[in-house]
């Protein structure tokens, strides 16, 4: 009886953190802020250089992408909610965290060959850009416990059964959100 009570339990709890967990805010995407934009290298070949070519080509370096590096950017909207781009070649998830992270996923080649008296390598660029998100709400949800994060009220519903009402108005936040994928040859003077 004892083990049959412990089960019980155990689904009741997942059953209330999965609720808790499918929490999210409401959003709509407002549009961008100007022109305003980061740059970023996501992934890098190793440098080839060329000091000289006498005797040969100066030889290239290539990059084959996939499954790699990541930029999180902070993005302080007080819940989950969902990222407003697609960007194909991207894994673009939002998080609860205060923050956004865009993964390169795609896979393909790029082959750069620099000049003589320069280095280069493959990248794959990233671009972020200002833009507006508009909360209109979110959807109430259940708990075990009385912890509901800001903008929700705590509501006892009898016995660890707690509901988390939504009471944070409509509001907008502006921060930087992903706008393009590319990739590119970086070249240096050596």
């Amino acid at each position: 009886m004892k083990s049959i009570k412990l089960v019980l339990l155990f689904v009741l709890m997942s059953l209330f953190s999965g609720m808790a967990g499918a929490q999210a805010l409401d959003t709509r995407f407002e549009g961008w802020l100007g022109k305003n934009q980061h740059g970023y290298y996501l992934d890098g070949s190793e440098w080839h250089y060329c000091f000289d070519n006498r005797g040969g080509s100066c030889g290239s370096v290539a990059l084959t992408t996939g499954h790699s590096s990541c930029r999180t950017t902070g993005f302080n909207i007080g819940g989950k909610w969902a990222i407003p781009t697609r960007i194909g070649g991207m894994e673009i998830n939002a998080s609860a965290n205060r923050s956004w992270t865009a993964c390169n996923i795609r896979s393909e080649t790029i082959t750069c060959s620099p000049n003589k008296g320069y280095k280069g390598r493959a990248v794959i660029n990233f671009s972020e850009r200002m833009g507006r998100i508009r909360v209109l709400g979110a959807q109430n949800y259940l708990t075990l416990d009385n912890n509901c994060p800001a903008g929700f009220r705590n509501d006892w519903m009898g016995g660890t059964s707690w509901r988390c009402t939504y009471v944070g108005g409509t509001y907008n936040v502006d921060g930087y959100l992903p706008e393009w994928r590319g990739s590119s040859c970086q070249y240096d003077k050596i």
